[in-house]
Order: C-alpha cells, then sequence, then structure tokens
C-alpha cells in the first residue's frame, strides 16, 4: 500500500518527516549502499551546460538577493546575521512561521529565533539534541525539511531552471550558497583564527536529505572539512555528495583584503518520497527500502547523466 501525506493535514507538534517516519520508518533505516564508496564522491555533468549554469545561477541571485545566514539574537535581542555567510533559496515554505516578513528566498537562510544551540551548545547551524527538538522542532519551523519542498522564483530562472526541472526526486532545503572570504565576521574558528564559513555541524540523514553541493565559482582558499580527515578544496563543474548526517564545516583557509567569493548551489533531495506542489502531498515511491538512497544518485534516479569521478 502506497502511504500519502497532505501537508494541510499533519500535526503541527512535529516536523513532516517525523509524521512521515511514523506512518513507515525511514530515518533510520537499516539498509545499507550496495558497494563501500569513499566519504566524498564526485561526480562530472557532461550533459550540462555549465557556463549557461554559472551565468544563469548569478544572475539569479542578483535578480532575487543573497540574503545574510540567520544567526539568533545579539544581547540586545536585535536578529544577528552572518555577513560572510550568504544565500538564495530554491525551496521555501509557503506556511513558515516567520510568515509574509521574510522573502523566501531567505528561509533556508538560518533561524533569527532558534532558542536551541546545537553543536556543543553554541552552533545553530547544526541539528539539535532530543531534547531540543522536543521544544523547538515542529512542523513550519526552521527544522520542518521536508515542509521546505515549494520551488521559489528564483529556481526557475532561466538555465538553472531548466536543470532543476530535470531532477528526477523532489527537493528539500535546497538553495545558492555564498562564503565571502573578506568577512571579518566569520563563524569558524580554524587554528584559533576566525574565518567564513560555516562551523562544526551535522545536516539530515541521507534518508531524509541527500545533498548534493555543486560549486559555481570558488577559489582554491575554499575547503571542505570532514571530521578527521584533511581538508579538500572542491573544483567548480562538478557535483559532490557525503554523509552530511556526520560533523563537517565549510570555510576558507585565509581572511582577504578585497571580496572573494565562493559560491555553490546546494542540493538537498528527499529520495523515497516524492512531493507534488499542486496537491500539497507527499507520496511514498518505488525506492522506499529498496534503495539507498547514493546507489540512487550513482544510478541516474536523482539527478540524470552524473557520472562518478572518484
Amino acid at each position: 500500500m502506497t502511504i500519502y501525506l497532505n501537508l494541510n493535514l499533519a500535526p503541527d507538534f512535529r516536523p513532516v518527516s517525523g509524521t512521515l517516519d511514523n506512518k513507515a520508518a525511514f530515518l533510520n533505516y537499516p539498509l545499507g549502499p550496495r558497494e563501500q564508496r569513499a566519504s566524498l564522491l564526485k561526480f562530472a555533468m557532461p550533459n550540462v551546460d555549465f557556463a549557461k549554469l554559472v551565468a544563469d545561477t548569478l544572475e539569479a541571485c542578483d535578480i532575487y538577493g543573497l540574503h545574510k545566514y540567520r544567526i539568533g539574537r545579539d544581547t540586545d535581542g536585535n536578529p544577528k546575521n552572518d555577513t560572510g555567510y550568504l544565500g538564495m533559496g530554491l525551496t521555501y515554505n509557503p506556511r513558515h512561521i516567520d510568515g509574509q516578513d521574510v522573502d523566501p528566498h531567505q528561509q533556508v537562510q538560518g533561524n533569527h529565533n532558534p532558542g536551541a544551540k546545537g553543536y556543543q551548545g553554541v552552533n545553530p547551524f547544526s541539528r539539535i539534541n532530543g531534547a531540543e527538538a522536543r521544544t523547538y522542532s515542529k512542523k513550519n519551523t526552521h527544522y520542518d525539511t521536508y515542509s521546505m519542498c515549494y520551488r521559489t522564483p528564483g529556481s526557475r530562472h532561466g538555465y538553472l531552471g531548466e536543470f532543476i526541472n530535470s531532477f528526477k526526486r523532489s527537493m528539500v532545503r535546497s538553495s545558492i550558497r555564498t562564503i565571502d572570504a573578506s568577512s571579518r565576521e566569520g563563524q569558524t574558528r580554524v587554528n584559533g583564527e576566525q574565518l567564513a564559513g560555516v562551523s562544526w555541524h551535522t545536516d539530515e540523514s541521507m534518508f531524509e536529505n541527500l545533498r548534493i553541493n555543486i560549486p559555481v565559482v570558488t577559489d582554491p582558499i575554499f575547503v571542505l572539512e570532514q571530521q578527521g580527515q584533511t581538508p579538500v578544496h572542491l573544483e567548480a563543474g562538478y557535483a559532490y555528495t557525503w554523509d552530511t548526517g556526520l560533523l563537517h564545516r565549510a570555510y576558507t583557509t585565509e581572511v582577504t583584503d578585497q571580496p572573494v567569493l565562493r559560491t555553490h548551489i546546494m542540493l538537498g533531495f528527499s529520495c523515497w518520497w516524492d512531493f507534488d506542489e499542486t496537491t500539497d502531498t507527499w507520496r511514498q515511491n518505488e525506492f522506499f527500502g529498496r534503495k539507498h538512497p547514493q546507489d540512487m544518485l550513482m544510478d541516474g534516479d536523482v539527478i540524470p547523466n552524473l557520472q562518478l569521478v572518484q
């Protein structure tokens, strides 16, 4: 029996993924990929006109704006923003608790009043623990990944929109993100130095949100670091994935005098549930419980025609 969930009928006391998990458990599903692979996978995109993708991605950012990441409030209670970590949402939630006061392209950019503090009590980028989740993680909040599933106007712009139209699975919590190496308000501390970027954090498991990262504009000073591994620069023109449910961070390795930007398309996918915007409904798909999200990516069931490089 195929399971459905209309978002208008989902209860308010937990995020939508929790309600789906209650109907058909998937968040911690005991299924591994068919083979052991590297912790960071790199894919070529031979069918993508990368020059057009870059041009129209940057144009979309110019039209719809890059918003500062919201990291709570300062000591006076005013909203606090990270000036070195900017973004434009590709997905949003029309029922978000922020209401109409926040541009839909800003919703994915953090949480203006997180309450919970995340990793080691200090990092609002991170997922929250069980006790915090019971208080803060509810339907239509920042933590409700499966309600951030509607496409923004920016996601439909030009060739960027054509590229997104080719996806075979539904996007959740997706964005374009920019790190500015010249920011003097960096949120990442590396060897005692404050640097622009995202500090240690975890995201959802691959069963809930398979993350794909596509650098469009970058510089060798920007790196990704997975816990216990050597930092690595992600090259423009490729797609990357790793287990974002494990600790990782992304940052510039130096503070520059002039702006030096790293802009990535950061995609999130629901691999076992498909969303229909016209009916506001999630539907269990044919891969549920049968095929690991990483295997789906390898086989072209998420983004077509990717070719594994390493």
